[in-house]
């Protein structure tokens, strides 16, 4: 086939560049997969043989597709795989060269736990409060960042430093003995390998004289060098990669590689990908003026010859609902109007816990919806635990919600102890929490069950958290005051914070489900809490079946490499979206608005971005600011649809009823400033509400019919 025939001027350039270095600037949607493959067919056509060519990918998705299409285009067969999979191969030929046999085993996560925990019991330390997924992680940034056990300069001077320092020589010690390696390894063995072998480095070396790299601006220190020694000699590098694309330092990219290719190979030629094939002129050109606020960049500017298309809708929503009505409405609106199905509709938000309004909503409108890269908001590990605890509280008998429960924090019940639990409560005829109440109150007529200290203790504690929440369902206690004491009181956040690294993450889950609770408390008219747990698990049942047809919702992180006709980025608030982790870090701030920007990007013909004017934080509403993204994109490029704000004025002589604000109102007083309406009821004055009011942190009683009110 005529390799060159349907390809741009810019990609032209790029599939017939030979020889020396290249960076190919390929932004979204640039076509830069057709680039990489008809350059790998561009060079078998004039020669090269199949066994001199390597590209490399980060995903077995990417490999097998960018594998499918070169076998489409030249009938070859090509070594295309992964960095992790890459060193296997090398180190099943060359391994013996730093003292490892070529017939080692891989371990998965769940084996270098296993290895990790037996090193800790090893060196006498106990494995608590998380420390083993510390050490886990923090083994695994330093084999990536190619830091061995012995690299002393690396570790902090801090008692945890030295520790991990030897957890970490012990751990690798225990791989070598094992025959085994683990999935970094893959990678830190292999640099190592051609650090202290010139044979080994040389022979990789002449084995393959092209190289080509997809999403360089991904790469972190281990593949970095990698690449470095494979070029040493031939230095026919071709990487394509977009730094505006950077968004997973967090896994250790490493933005510089891409920023400094010119200095690190000095014949670098590079090559920009500006046309865009996905979205209409509009929209690329707010993404661009967005993107051109950062610093670390190389500069161009994507253009479409697509058409404008339509501007880039902007509504800041007065509250979190009001915002999932208006993207429902919008959904709706396309779907009837210019024919958009539901599996080309994306919704995108920064953390996970933002799902939760809007799977909410969908499922009120029957609208069929998938988590990508996620789990449902009610399927989710620390929210299953929580309502475990609850639904207790109401069916003393639930086994399953006992011993879902009872370790969470640990309280030292293992297998054995809960079959012999679960087996006395059947041959008594007795509800599982009937039992642990007896045995506490007189153990020694229960010869079956020997607790430990720590087992009654915390037993003990379980059925306190347990009385409490019963005791608040029978005073009357709100929704969400029972779900913050059973998180509080349970000790269920220190059991989260063991896992450092998940725990941010985790807590937003648990704010959510308390918001929920609110809401669900002010809209219902009988909100007891066996009927919250019912609505949960009808939703919790109501799980997506695959079904094709359905809105996407997932964070924007899992958005990359993805496209919509119609997308929504949600949430666009300062301290959420830039998120407020970024707010003391230009580098990471940069990273947000390439986050952005990358969602922006992804939107082939509709762009919708929306914030609230508060949120409910822990149960309680937090005024919110709209993003600076939002100001960084000209308004020449937006169309918004927020109303100018209303005067709200309650005469006493209005004709007719009088009709309330919704609950989640937000609202401005001129003597006491932004508010949300919390509740409306009427008194002998008439109707009356209570308003939060951000700036004092109180909450006030005011007289619809005295009170001028200017709607946020």
């Amino acid at each position: 086939m005529n390799m060159v025939a349907d390809l741009n001027p810019e990609q032209m350039l790029a599939v017939n560049h030979i020889d020396g270095p290249l960076l190919v600037l390929a932004g979204a949607g640039s076509g830069k997969t057709r680039v990489v493959t008809r350059r790998i067919s561009h060079l078998l056509n004039i020669g090269v043989p199949a066994s001199d060519i390597l590209a490399l990918t980060f995903t077995n998705k990417a490999a097998e597709e960018m594998k499918r299409r070169v076998r489409q285009e030249s009938n070859q067969n090509v070594l295309i795989s992964t960095f992790h999979s890459l060193g296997a191969r090398i180190l099943r030929e060359s391994s013996t060269e730093i003292g490892y046999k070529t017939d080692f085993t891989i371990y998965d996560q769940k084996d270098s736990d296993q290895l990790l925990k037996n090193c800790l019991q090893i060196l006498g330390i106990k494995d608590e409060k998380g420390l083993l997924r510390t050490l886990r992680s923090s083994i695994s940034e330093a084999k990536n960042a190619l830091v061995s056990p012995d690299d002393a300069g690396y570790f902090s001077d801090a008692q945890r430093g030295k520790l991990l320092q030897d957890i970490y020589a012990l751990y690798q010690s225990k791989l070598k003995e094992y025959n085994a390696l683990d999935f970094d390894d893959l990678l830190f063995l292999t640099v190592k390998l051609f650090q202290n072998s010139q044979k080994a480095r040389e022979l990789y070396q002449n084995r393959w004289s092209f190289l080509l790299i997809d999403e360089y601006q991904d790469t972190n220190k281990a593949q970095y060098t990698l690449t470095k020694y494979l070029v040493e000699k031939h230095n026919n590098l071709f990487v394509v990669g977009d730094p505006d694309q950077s968004i997973y330092s967090w896994r250790g990219a490493n933005l510089e590689n891409i920023l400094n290719f010119e200095n690190d190979f000095e014949t670098a030629k590079v090559i920009t990908l500006e046309q865009n094939y996905r979205s209409t002129s509009i929209i690329l050109q707010g993404a661009n003026a967005l993107i051109q606020n950062n610093l670390s960049r190389y500069e161009k500017k994507l253009w479409s010859d697509l058409g404008a298309g339509e501007s880039i809708g902007t509504y800041v929503a007065k509250n979190d609902h009001d915002e999932a009505h208006f993207i429902i409405e919008k959904i709706f609106h396309h779907q009837r109007n210019d024919s958009v199905p539901f599996d080309e509709v994306a919704i995108f938000y920064r953390t996970n816990s933002q799902s939760r309004i809007f799977e909410d909503h969908l499922l009120r409108q029957n609208i069929p919806y998938v988590i990508i890269g996620g789990l449902s908001f009610y399927q989710r590990r620390e929210i299953k635990d929580i309502l475990a605890l609850l639904r207790l509280s109401i069916s003393e008998a639930d086994f399953l919600s006992f011993a879902r429960s009872i370790n969470t924090p640990r309280r030292g019940f293992g297998e054995k102890a809960l079959s012999n639990l679960h087996d006395l409560a059947e041959e008594l005829h007795l509800p599982i929490i009937h039992l642990c109440e007896r045995i506490l109150e007189n153990p020694h007529a229960y010869e079956t069950i020997k607790l430990s200290k720590k087992q009654k203790s915390g037993l003990s504690e379980y059925i306190d958290t347990l009385s409490t929440i019963k005791n608040m369902q029978q005073t009357g206690a709100s929704i969400d005051e029972i779900i913050m004491t059973a998180v509080e009181k349970s000790g269920y956040l220190n059991f989260l914070k063991e896992d450092q690294e998940t725990y941010s993450e985790r807590k937003e889950n648990l704010d959510e489900l308390i918001n929920k609770g609110l809401e669900w408390q002010n809209e219902t008219i009988d909100p007891k809490l066996v009927n919250f747990l019912e609505e949960l698990s009808l939703k919790s049942s109501h799980e997506e079946k695959n079904n094709p047809h359905s809105i996407k919702l997932m964070t924007l992180h899992n958005g990359k490499g993805l496209e919509f006709l119609l997308t929504f980025i949600v949430g666009m608030e300062e301290d959420l979206f830039p998120h407020i982790n970024s707010k003391d870090s230009p580098d990471s701030l940069e990273e947000e608005r390439r986050l952005c920007y990358v969602g922006m990007t992804r939107a082939r013909k509709y762009l919708y971005l929306t914030a609230s004017n508060y949120r409910m934080i822990w149960g309680t509403p937090k005024f919110m600011r709209p993003s600076r993204f939002f100001e960084e994109i000209p308004a020449e490029y937006t169309f918004s649809y927020n109303k100018k704000p209303e005067m709200i004025s309650e005469d006493s002589d209005m004709p007719g009823e009088m009709s309330a604000l919704q609950n989640g109102t937000a609202v401005f007083h001129k003597d006491f400033g932004k508010g949300v309406i919390k509740k409306s009821f009427q008194t002998s004055l008439g109707l009356t509400y209570d308003v939060y009011f951000f700036e004092n942190n109180v909450t006030r009683s005011l007289v619809a019919k005295f009170a001028k009110f200017e709607i946020c």
